[in-house]
């Protein structure tokens, strides 16, 4: 499992004190706000200090870099958080995680592939299934029975075959 995991990426700065517009890929900006640092690097060698996140325009503004030049220099940039500095609820998982899971059907309980990819869809993610056929299965209940980094098991119905 990677250590690191990408959080977004830096935008242009917003006003003259260091915020810049943060395009953020998890779930909302909120996940990341008990968050001190992010990475400039999937290594997390290249720390950069968080002095304050704002939730209503996704913004960030980095210990250091308080002014719209310097803030600048960071525009264009895709940022790391670190896993260990955010606790995940019981049976929650990141997608990084399932890729490489073995994907069975409810009914039959056969195994019928691997999740290779994950693609933020508008409605739900989708999820690509490799195995003798291939499937695209949008991620929510009526299909995505469970899931866990070793297996998924899915629902399958007719039309679910790329």
């Amino acid at each position: 499992m990677k250590r690191f995991l990408e959080a977004g990426r830096l935008n242009s700065p917003r006003g003259l004190k260091g915020e810049l517009r943060f395009d953020c890929w998890c779930d909302s900006i909120e996940f990341l706000s008990g968050v001190k640092h992010l990475y400039l690097d999937s290594e997390g060698k290249r720390p950069l200090e968080v002095k304050s996140f704002r939730e209503t325009v996704s913004t960030v503004i980095f210990v250091g870099y308080e002014d719209r030049n310097s803030a600048a220099s960071l525009t264009g940039r895709t940022v790391y958080f670190d896993r260990e500095d955010i606790a995940l609820p019981e049976g929650v998982f990141y997608n990084d995680d399932l890729i490489g899971a073995s994907v069975k059907d409810e009914n039959s309980g056969d195994t019928v592939g691997t999740l290779v990819k994950i693609e933020e869809g508008v409605a739900s993610d989708i999820y690509y299934v490799e195995g003798e056929k291939n499937y695209i299965v949008p991620a929510v209940d009526e299909f995505i029975v469970s899931a866990n980094p070793q297996e998924i098991i899915i629902r399958f119905i007719d039309g679910l075959e790329a």
